[in-house]
């Protein structure tokens, strides 16, 4: 083949090719299958079928080399790569991919502890670095945050090379690179953030002892993300034919994706999950095979004994692409936690019930990471600093801080977090609004009056006032604060509600919400209202800011409602007050101090009414107040992020996958075992697993990756396009598939057809879809047509994408259908009516309304049939 263009001209030339390599799996596996050629000489006698023996580099910038030359790419991180986004025909594809990798690892390890994602001191360790490629880009993707990569290798010549790209980088203070295998460090227990490795776990002699060693040097709450060749899973492999591939390729402890995930978890790593990049690894491949044949085509490589190393190669390559396709062996990736102990240093109000088995309470983790406190726990900087230093959360039963000193907890790392916050809130809003009623009313007033012994009296005691006539002034407008303002919305739609912050503070959002008036003059406000409630919490600020002058501005008719902190309230300025009636009444759930002394004026005073600190003393209080621990664990570690949400997600997914196979059943649509159906989940997709009759296809056969290579192709291309597309189904059925072989393709000729009116993009057969190159050319197609859900393949078929799993299969229903109609009036030989564009517009525009978008009227009634279908089956 002659070179096509200027690019292609200059790799023509005469090249001096030192070196040439050929591996079993990748280019970095460096001990098996690597052939030193250091000949320039053109006149080797080599034998082109010659299978040449592997010899140990003594230098490992030679792999580098190779790579760069072979591969046209500059980029120093080899590994397999993640296509996300980067089209096959790029410059330098194979490394951004692999870059792509490594950041999509990264992202997803600080993903899974959110606790860590703003913090400064990120310590984490690459198992099986290689030359530190990972590591140095993730150190200099996050300059601010991650403060040491530890990169542990066992090959003396990789460290090296590694060392030398550290300190031309001026790295070596973030940087470390340490000799020594994965299955026994030198690190301490409970050392890093987040332990780490790429493609390095295919040399362990044990996966066991690598994960238990993995599990010991991480921290609770740490993470443990890896990626890895791992055995398939095909169950028409024999036991021979997986013999014979281990010893082939020389490897220890070959294990499954099923077992990987079973021994992680063995070695005490919870949350565990799997997510299948096969896919990925196969145009990984296709590039190399594409590259190396690409200089033997068209290149000069030096001497006809590399010549026969790059054609060996390329039958190795090839043969490697044979067997993913084969299901012989998979690339995955698994994430897990460490899980976190918590101890308790009060006395819970309910037992606390651990339904999580990434919480311990026992022994099991001789580091503690989470304390839990109430609020008659007192916090003071002293006791922060004796905490131990694995401490990083700090849990409060209550509804406040002033026990607790922040500045000290923020000082030593430790976040801290409220339990029950929602309970308490609620509590206290509609406590309060029932105080606000009975103060405004001069309720409490009445309590032992005697009714007027000569009967009824219109002008017997009415003092009082409605809260609809009230006006109402509270300091501060926290989240207690909004949901009492909501509270009082709700019986008086139109009182007058001023509030008072400092200006900084001030939400004009909030205000138009609630009809709220800002009061920046906060004696002002008080002398303007009919009840005063301090709703702001206890700080260095707000202490006696209800003082002995802001009472003074009050009204002599005017009244105070604390729910607050006592301490906001200078108490010996409120009892002159109410002493001296300058004020009408206090109503006091609180009190500084608290309690108040016997002997205190305040209990003897007829206008002052104290509650015991009554707001939130609910059994559903105290509940909330334990029952909240779990979930604040679990979101600030990430723990069970993958768990709880994303199984009931997948559940539901799965579900709709499996009746939309049965639906393309019924409804005569399907092709066998072939053609699929996706959702988009977590990094990938659920999808149809192939091998298998549509009919048969339960919700636990949907695989992330199948064994029709042409659907992973596909449907990886199609997400690339949009983010908004969030499941695909492809299909071969009769009329859509014959309107495919129409020169003029899809006529939309019906009301049926406006779902696709302006939405179908036509997309040139270009054969078997089981090249990877073909994906950017799919992706660009769907990108061509904003908003377009269908696109019909020549001669081919067709695929419609949309949000939800329903959506597109009704599309690709009524598309058969509209198909079908389309090929039966051209079958009449009549002159076509074609639907006036404005009409149509119109009509494309209705049919996805709310009420007639595709599947909200039909989904649940099909799901009901097929749950009818099964039924009689089982009965049968």
């Amino acid at each position: 083949m002659a070179p096509s263009n200027e690019s292609d001209k200059q790799s023509s030339v005469a090249v001096s090719h030192p070196i040439a390599v050929a591996d079993n799996f990748h280019f970095s596996h460096y001990y098996w299958n690597l052939w030193d050629l250091t000949t320039n000489d053109t006149e080797d006698d080599s034998d082109p079928d010659e299978v040449l023996q592997p010899k140990q580099m003594k230098n490992e910038d030679i792999k580098l080399k190779f790579y760069n030359h072979v591969m046209e790419d500059k980029n120093n991180n080899i590994h397999f790569g993640k296509w996300d986004g980067i089209a096959i025909e790029e410059n330098d594809a194979y490394g951004k991919a692999s870059e792509n990798m490594t950041d999509w690892m990264f992202d997803l390890a600080l993903d899974l502890q959110p606790h860590k994602r703003n913090q400064s001191n990120f310590k984490y360790c690459d198992l099986g670095s290689g030359t530190a490629a990972a590591a140095l880009r993730i150190v200099d993707r996050y300059p601010e945050q991650v403060a040491k990569a530890v990169c542990l290798n066992l090959c003396h010549e990789q460290n090296i090379t590694a060392q030398k790209h550290v300190d031309e980088r001026n790295l070596g203070e973030r940087v470390d690179i340490i000799e020594g295998t994965f299955e026994n460090s030198s690190f301490k227990d409970s050392e890093f953030d987040l332990v780490f490795s790429q493609d390095a776990f295919i040399h362990a002699l044990s996966k066991k002892q690598t994960y238990n060693e993995a599990y010991r040097i991480a921290k609770p709450g740490g993470v443990f993300v890896f990626c890895d060749l791992m055995a398939g899973d095909n169950p028409d492999l024999t036991s021979a034919e997986k013999q014979k591939f281990v010893e082939t390729n020389v490897l220890n402890d070959w294990l499954n994706p099923t077992q990987n995930v079973q021994t992680v978890k063995e070695a005490g790593w919870k949350d565990v999950e799997l997510i299948d990049l096969t896919a990925d690894m196969r145009t990984s491949f296709q590039l190399m095979f594409k590259k190396v044949n690409f200089n033997l085509e068209h290149r000069q490589l030096g001497s006809n004994h590399n010549r026969v190393v790059l054609t060996n190669y390329s039958k190795k390559i090839k043969e490697r692409i044979k067997q993913i396709d084969q299901g012989i062996f998979k690339w995955c990736v698994i994430h897990a936690k460490k899980p976190v102990k918590i101890d308790f240093l009060c006395k819970t109000p309910v037992p606390f019930v651990n339904t999580s088995k990434l919480i311990l309470e026992d022994s099991k983790l001789d580091k503690t990471s989470i304390a839990v406190v109430d609020i008659v726990t007192k916090m003071p900087r002293e006791k922060i600093m004796k905490l131990p230093s694995s401490v990083n959360l700090l849990i409060t039963m209550s509804a406040g801080l002033d026990h607790i000193d922040v500045a000290a907890c923020k000082e030593r790392g430790i976040a801290v977090r409220q339990s029950g916050r929602d309970a308490i809130t609620q509590h206290v809003a509609q406590y309060g609004l029932a105080l606000i009623i009975l103060t405004l009313r001069d309720a409490f007033n009445q309590l032992s009056v005697p009714f007027p012994s000569k009967g009824w009296n219109l002008n017997w005691n009415c003092e009082g006032i409605p809260a609809t006539d009230a006006n109402i002034a509270v300091i501060g407008m926290g989240l207690i604060g909004q949901a009492l303002v909501k509270q009082v919305r709700a019986v008086a739609p139109n009182t007058t509600i001023s509030y008072y912050v400092p200006s900084i503070f001030r939400d004009m959002d909030v205000e138009q919400e609630l009809k709220l008036s800002y009061c920046s003059d906060l004696h002002q406000m008080a002398a303007e209202c009919d009840i005063l409630i301090p709703m702001c919490p206890l700080t260095k600020h707000t202490e006696h800011i209800v003082d002995r002058e802001l009472l003074s501005k009050l009204k002599p008719s005017a009244s105070l409602l604390n729910i607050a902190r006592g301490k906001v309230v200078d108490t010996q300025a409120l009892t002159e007050a109410l002493e001296n009636k300058s004020i009408r009444c206090a109503v006091l759930d609180t009190t500084f101090p608290e309690p108040l002394p016997a002997d205190h004026k305040l209990w003897n005073l007829k206008n002052c009414y104290i509650f015991p600190h009554y707001a939130t003393n609910t059994i559903a209080v105290r509940k909330a107040l334990v029952e909240d621990i779990q979930p604040i664990v679990e979101e600030h570690y990430g723990l069970g992020r993958s768990d709880k949400k994303l199984r009931m997600i997948e559940k539901q997914l799965r579900n709709d996958l499996a009746v939309a196979h049965r639906l393309t059943v019924k409804y005569n649509m399907d092709m066998l075992v072939w053609n699929h159906i996706s959702a988009r989940f977590k990094s990938g997709c659920l999808l149809t697993p192939g091998r298998m009759l549509w009919s048969q296809v339960r919700p636990k056969d949907l695989v992330y990756s199948s064994s029709n290579v042409t659907a992973d192709i596909i449907h990886a291309a199609i997400y690339a396009a949009s983010s908004d597309i969030k499941a695909i189904i492809h299909l071969h059925t009769p009329a859509a598939t014959a309107v495919s072989c129409l020169q003029d393709g899809f006529i939309p000729l019906t009301q049926d057809a406006a779902y696709f009116y302006k939405k179908v993009i036509n997309y040139e057969w270009d054969g078997v879809s089981d090249d990877a190159s073909e994906g950017p050319a799919i992706t660009k197609a769907v990108q061509s047509m904003p908003g377009c859900n269908t696109m019909l393949m020549q001669n081919h078929g067709y695929v419609c994408f949309g949000r939800s799993v329903k959506e597109v299969w009704m599309l690709a229903y009524y598309f058969e259908r509209c198909c079908e109609v389309q090929l039966r009036v051209m079958q009449t030989g009549a002159k076509i009516s074609i639907p006036n564009e404005k009409v149509m517009a119109k009509a494309a525009e209705a049919s996805y309304l709310p009420d007639f978008a595709p599947g909200v009227q039909e989904w649940d009634a099909l799901c009901k049939e097929i749950g009818s279908m099964e039924k009689k089956k089982k009965a049968i």
